[in-house]
């Protein structure tokens, strides 16, 4: 009995087939598990270079749809061009009148003034002006003003008193220093001719003077 037992409790080598058959089957169930939910190593890539796009903002639009008018509509239609000036007339060169004879275009019997020949007569000698002895004494100062008349040659044809200041005091002294005159005669046209001028005599007392 003792025996019987024993072959009882003996693996049958059916049921030790089984169990390993069911182990290695239980294995390859978990690896086949543990490949599928394997955690995947997570893969880092660089980062691709930023791209920027630039658009055109869109424009606004007016306020008003009044249309705007243009520079060129608001100045109206060009203005025409100003016609081209004429030039002024020149003034006609003056003519000179071909000279004539002077005995026919040049009176000889009148006395010209200063500013109408074309050189003066001037004094060709000095003379002593005589104060009046009175006059001087009373230490008077005068002056008188005189108009002298001259030739064609120079000499003096007359003189008279146009204004003496004081009067009645120095005319005679100044007309007897004016006759002693001599003078260059004066010319026009290139010609001697008779001629007039006015000279005043001034009579001071503190100058240098002959006294009688």
């Amino acid at each position: 009995m003792s025996a019987a037992l024993l072959d009882t409790q003996r693996p049958h080598p059916e049921a030790g087939r089984r169990l390993t058959i069911g182990f290695l089957a239980s294995a390859l169930l978990h690896l086949a598990l543990l490949a599928g939910f394997a955690p995947t190593t997570p893969r880092f890539t660089s980062p691709s270079p930023l791209q920027v796009e630039i658009r055109r903002a869109p424009e606004a639009e007016p306020a008003s749809e009044t249309p705007v008018a243009r520079p060129s509509e608001l100045a109206g239609p060009p203005a025409e061009p100003a016609p081209p000036r004429e030039p002024a007339p020149q003034p006609a060169p003056a003519a000179t009148a071909p000279e004539a004879p002077l005995e026919t275009h040049l009176p000889l019997d009148r006395y010209y003034t200063a500013r109408e020949v074309d050189v003066r007569a001037e004094p060709l000698n000095e003379v002593d002006l005589v104060y009046p002895e009175l006059a001087y004494q009373h230490r008077t100062r005068g002056k008188v003003r005189l108009n002298i008349y001259i030739s064609e040659d120079g000499a003096i044809d007359r003189v008279e008193v146009v204004e003496a200041a004081p009067p009645g005091i120095f005319e005679e002294a100044a007309l007897t220093a004016t006759n002693a005159l001599r003078f260059s005669p004066a010319t026009k046209w290139g010609r001697p001719v008779k001629s007039r001028k006015t000279i005043e005599v001034v009579f001071d007392p503190y100058e240098k003077i002959n006294v009688p």
